[in-house]
């Protein structure tokens, strides 16, 4: 079966919640994240719409700790990923379609004076925030193994 490749540009909407996970003796770092998008637009009587997109995504591996450590409620991102469908049988007996997101990249789209502008915003100073390791001098792009997405 093919892979459905998906992009999206947005704001994370939530705290990212970061999973540690050990199956067959292997750990495994999970974080969830859900990014929303709007779009706007014009009808033909020109009435301006606007619709928003929620999409919860999975992260795994390197990126997962990545994106857990410097994304907050309200940092921009561009995730790029696959699009997985489910189908199973509900406990009334009903067929549940459902879809799963899973992240390959995540691009952060601010700097880090723009993401502690905003913390300060909201009322967070640096000093509450846990010190963690500076990523790779030059990198915007964090990218995981195809085998930590697999697990």
């Amino acid at each position: 079966m093919s892979q459905v490749e998906v992009r999206q540009i947005g704001h994370v909407a939530a705290t990212p919640v970061a999973k540690t996970m050990t199956a067959n003796g292997r750990t495994q770092n999970k974080t969830l994240v859900t990014v929303i998008s709007n779009s706007r637009w014009k009808d033909p009587q020109g009435k301006v719409s606007e619709k928003a997109t929620a999409i919860a995504w999975t992260i795994w591996g390197k990126v997962a700790v990545n994106a857990s450590w410097h994304l907050d409620v309200g940092s921009k991102v561009a995730v790029a990923g696959t699009l997985e469908g489910n189908r199973y049988t509900g406990k009334d007996g009903k067929e549940v379609f459902g879809f799963n997101f899973t992240a390959r990249s995540v691009e952060y789209l601010e700097s880090k004076a723009d993401a502690e502008a905003r913390r300060n915003r909201r009322g967070h100073s640096a000093s509450e925030h846990e010190p963690k390791p500076a990523p790779s001098a030059g990198r915007k792009t964090s990218r995981s193994s195809a085998a930590a997405q697999e697990a």
